[in-house]
């Protein structure tokens, strides 16, 4: 946890600082500015692991006897509103992105795109939204702070099924024992149907989204690499592979918690509690940990490039100086 939550936290911050020394030196890039923002959102996963960390040093060995103190916290529910904060974040970013990569290469000569004013509202509204979803489990009366007490790590997961049964107690002289006898009614808990919608309802549907719009990306590009072969269209390719390198390994993330809570929720199996807090811990966040890298390493991959093939755009501009003049 202390190595991905100061990865995280590190790598973002850096992330975070050239992104922005290059937005004032060369100005007006939309993707730079989605990515900026992915990597606020990763950022704020590192904070979430150091303070679980941080937590689980403090009680050590003898934290069995202050667990369900330590649930019902306010410093749980804030480690558990940041987390759902950056996760949400997240996958709403990848969503704005892969839009934006989809009208990029389906209708390379529109009209239509993303610009810096309308890339803000989009971000703005990511940001609104994801906060409203991760705080209204603390603020509406029909969900308790169990929300976010749901687990030792402070993060409602639907892997589990929780019901609630009621019933009376009672004491059976023979065995010497008290009897717990239920009266045939169940309950589900409020907040536990919020996580199942949040993470197999939006979560899903906003996935499956970004996988069916990434493939038709590829046909397309594939199609387009075949009839034009103009420098827009392949800087336009190019930032797409960028993208969906980063894109996919959020996805690969992301696909097993769902298909687990999936599995879990229909009855299928029955996951055990050490696996829910394998992917809380280390699942879920290691994107946030790989991203800032994976940024590097295609940041340099584009410089590269740029030194071996230099001539290749002026060759361009000098062909089409004439014309332009």
């Amino acid at each position: 946890m202390w190595i991905i939550g100061c990865g995280a936290l590190i790598g973002n911050l850096i992330v975070i600082f050239v992104r922005f020394r290059e937005e004032r030196n060369s100005g007006n890039s939309v993707q730079r500015m989605f990515i900026t923002n992915l990597a606020l959102a990763d950022f704020l996963m590192g904070v979430y692991m150091v303070t679980i960390a941080s937590v689980d040093i403090f009680y050590g060995d003898g934290y069995f006897l202050s667990a369900p103190i330590w649930r019902e916290s306010h410093l749980c529910r804030w480690a558990g509103f940041v987390a759902l904060l950056s996760s949400e974040s997240t996958v709403f970013l990848l969503a704005l992105i892969t839009i934006d990569r989809f009208i990029c290469i389906s209708f390379p000569f529109g009209t239509v795109r993303f610009h810096r004013s309308s890339g803000r509202v989009g971000v703005g509204l990511v940001w609104i939204l994801t906060f409203t979803l991760s705080l209204a489990p603390l603020i509406i009366g029909l969900y308790s702070s169990d929300f976010y007490g749901l687990s030792d790590v402070c993060v409602g997961l639907p892997f589990n099924t929780y019901i609630e049964r009621t019933g009376r107690i009672t004491y059976s002289s023979p065995a010497n024992i008290y009897q717990f006898i239920a009266d045939g009614e169940t309950e589900q808990r409020p907040y536990w149907l919020y996580s199942i919608a949040l993470f197999l309802g939006i979560n899903f549907i906003l996935l499956i989204l970004i996988f069916l719009c990434y493939l038709v990306i590829f046909l397309q590009v594939r199609r387009s690499a075949k009839i034009s072969g103009s420098e827009r269209v392949k800087r336009e390719m190019r930032m797409t592979a960028k993208m969906a390198l980063i894109v996919g390994t959020d996805f690969c993330c992301w696909m097993p918690v769902i298909i687990m809570g999936i599995l879990s929720q229909t009855g299928v199996t029955e996951l055990p509690v050490s696996l829910y807090a394998w992917a809380v811990v280390f699942l879920l966040p290691i994107n946030s940990t790989l991203n800032p890298y994976l940024y590097s390493f295609v940041a340099l991959c584009s410089k590269k490039r740029d030194r071996q093939f230099p001539l290749t755009n002026f060759s361009v501009n000098k062909v089409n100086a004439p014309q332009n003049t």
